[in-house]
């Protein structure tokens, strides 16, 4: 028989460029169970001015959700509610304003993590998790974090400037589909930065490339609604299965529009640049297999700062 919770309800508000998502744990079993979550796509980054500031309009969007997520937090029982930041805020230039008006407005301090502790933090998930070693990924909607590790940590990595929202707004200039000349940019940008930020990565040709994140958790969920629940076991999918799907979605729009709206109506504006870029880093890399991960940043922010003595679990 399945044992009871054990310990309070706690909460984890990942404040992320395109959505701000809520997880609540608990333990039970001896380890850290989701139990709830919910989720919004804020698009934080569309409210970032050309100057760097987080819009008033933004600030306000921020604390909105911020306050929904507290409430539903409160509904869960929870005895704690820790909000992080990512890429999001990060390089804004009024960080310190932003975090002052939203504790004030809704008594949360939101923790900003660096480049190097959100990497950090996809590594321990990833350790925790059984990985032992490899090259892997997490692509967010404005950046995009590419490391190799073993048992020891990060071993090299970069926190590169782009991911599926920021891709789409810099390069895809109407409708939902990159055309022909956007496909290509946005392939040569990703692949030019990783040549540039990551040239010990180039070619390294690791038999499967650890995929994190929204949009690679979304990409499986396209490539199996095709090909039907089954397929891909243990997470793994071959890159020519996801060029046969783009292919495909160049060639009936209308279908690919459908796809996406049952399936992901989300991210219908910024997987397809995700999935560029994924295309992109699968060929600097020099791979043809993608293993999209069952834990991301917040499992690993679970273990490094709020749990040291027990390990998070995917579980629901």
């Amino acid at each position: 028989m399945e044992q009871e919770e054990t310990s309070a309800r706690i909460a984890l508000i990942d404040i992320g460029s395109n959505t701000i998502r809520t997880v609540v744990y608990a333990w039970r079993n001896e380890r850290w169970r989701k139990r709830y979550s919910e989720r919004d796509y804020t698009g934080l980054i569309a409210y970032i001015r050309p100057d760097g500031r987080l819009s008033e309009e933004g600030i306000g969007r921020l604390c909105a959700v911020l306050e929904h997520m507290q409430r539903f937090c409160t509904l869960c029982g929870c005895a704690s509610v820790t909000p992080f930041s990512t890429a999001s805020l990060r390089t804004i230039t009024n960080r310190r304003r932003v975090l002052e008006i939203v504790k004030r407005h809704t008594g949360l301090a939101i923790r900003p993590l660096s480049a190097e502790e959100e990497m950090a933090c996809d590594c321990e998930a990833l350790l925790r998790s059984g990985q032992r070693a490899g090259v892997a990924f997490d692509l967010g909607g404005g950046s995009c974090q590419l490391f190799r590790f073993d048992r020891g940590g990060v071993r090299t990595g970069a926190s590169l400037p782009f991911g599926c929202l920021s891709l789409e707004a810099a390069f895809v200039r109407k409708g939902l589909f990159p055309d022909k000349h956007e496909r290509r940019t946005i392939k040569r940008v990703v692949s030019e930065r990783l040549e540039s930020d990551l040239p010990d990565l180039v070619g390294a040709a690791p038999e499967s490339v650890l995929a994190m994140g929204g949009t690679a958790r979304a990409v499986l969920k396209v490539l199996r609604e095709r090909l039907g629940p089954e397929a891909f076991p243990g997470n793994r999918f071959p890159c020519e299965a996801l060029r046969d799907w783009l292919k495909a979605s160049r060639h009936n729009e209308a279908a690919a529009v459908a796809l996406l709206r049952r399936v992901i109506p989300g991210r219908m504006s910024t997987l397809l640049p995700g999935a560029y870029a994924m295309l992109a880093m699968a060929k600097t890399l020099n791979t043809e297999h993608f293993t999209v991960a069952p834990v991301g940043v917040r499992e690993g922010f679970l273990w490094k700062y709020l749990s040291p003595a027990h390990a998070p679990s995917t579980a629901n």
